[in-house]
């Protein structure tokens, strides 16, 4: 507001005296056009003030790494058009917290609805919101401009794509499948499988565990032993988060990539979504293991976190609990996964 009232001053100042020092009709005709073309500049940035209508279009649901944008949805009620719009957008990762401001300058005839499309900067995973923080109309040649503060906003869900898990993040997390434990077995003639291992010479061609070897680069062979049950029980913990995105859509991907290979095995997943609460889902094929997903993904890192207390008594309830877990101090634990921007995803 100050600026343009500088700029309407020094004008009308460099006008008169232009007007009054140079007697002719030129001068008359100057004061005159400038008259008018200052005019025409206000009002272009103050008359469509509050005429203008925002929307952002998003999906409420997408995979990751599919086209991800939205659409920005403009209407100009105003008879006059707007030559230079900015828009400040934010884009604000949920579960992290962290953000990235965009700047996009439009213009908008007048009387008009107009459409424009925007993809993410970011192949982000989990909820992001995406808001118009404030706008700035300006004119044609931006002496004059009009801040307007907003909070048009729009939520969208990315969540991970199970046909690029199945054939990528289970062989990239062998590590994880071949670790003792971690791929318990169902019922099988009579024996009940505890686990897989890695194939070594000497080993009988007919333990190899052909289904779960196509899938990845190796060959398994199974272990029998009796089990109490063949129920897996798993869990999340997010305590020492440091906020990166990057170790974010590393954890979820790599619990992903678990749960699917366990129903793909034909194992039921007991999943302990908050610890706190007790809440559980019970999961025994790919719907149910997509549902844990989405759930996880719209949780705050607190109700994904155990504390000190709690995970001793998860440990001394659920021994053989597996947890996937971003906090390397407990790495020591059986059955734990750990995810750290400190160390590559490991198993103890």
């Amino acid at each position: 507001m100050i600026r343009t009232l500088l700029i309407s001053v020094v004008w009308l100042l460099f006008t008169l005296a232009f007007f009054i020092f140079t007697t002719t009709h030129f001068a008359l005709l100057f004061a005159v056009g400038s008259f008018i073309v200052w005019l025409w500049l206000v009002l272009s940035v103050y008359l469509v003030k509050g005429k203008l209508h925002y929307e952002i279009i998003a999906p409420n649901e997408l995979y990751k790494n599919e086209q991800m944008g939205y659409q920005l949805h403009i209407q100009n009620t105003s008879k006059l058009p707007v030559t230079q719009l900015q828009l400040h957008l934010v884009i604000e990762h949920i579960f992290t917290g962290r953000q990235e401001s965009h700047l996009h300058v439009l213009s908008i005839p007048a009387k008009s609805k107009e459409k424009f499309s925007f993809v993410l900067p970011q192949k982000y995973m989990g909820q992001v919101s995406i808001r118009i923080k404030q706008l700035t109309i300006k004119d044609s040649f931006a002496f004059f401009r009009s801040v307007q503060k907003l909070d048009v906003q729009s939520t969208m869900l990315i969540v991970p794509n199970p046909y690029f898990l199945k054939l990528q993040r289970i062989e990239q997390n062998q590590h994880v499948l071949q670790t003792p434990g971690m791929m318990p077995m169902k019922k099988m003639d009579g024996e009940e499988l505890a686990e897989v291992s890695v194939y070594k010479p000497g080993d009988s061609v007919k333990q190899i565990h052909w289904k779960l070897s196509s899938k990845v680069d190796g060959l398994f062979v199974k272990q029998h032993e009796t089990l109490t049950g063949d129920a897996i029980m798993m869990t999340l913990d997010f305590t020492s988060f440091t906020n990166e995105i990057t170790l974010y859509d590393e954890f979820i991907e790599t619990f992903s990539a678990l749960l699917y290979s366990y129903v793909a095995g034909d194992h039921q997943v007991q999943f302990i979504l908050n610890y706190s609460t007790g809440e559980q889902l019970t999961i025994d094929n790919e719907w149910d293991a997509a549902r844990a997903i989405k759930e996880v993904l719209t949780r705050s890192a607190a109700q994904v976190s155990l504390s000190d207390e709690q995970w001793k008594k998860l440990r001394k309830t659920f021994p053989n609990c597996i947890v996937l877990t971003t906090n390397i101090a407990r790495s020591t634990e059986c059955q734990t996964v750990v995810i750290s921007d400190q160390k590559e995803g490991t198993a103890a």
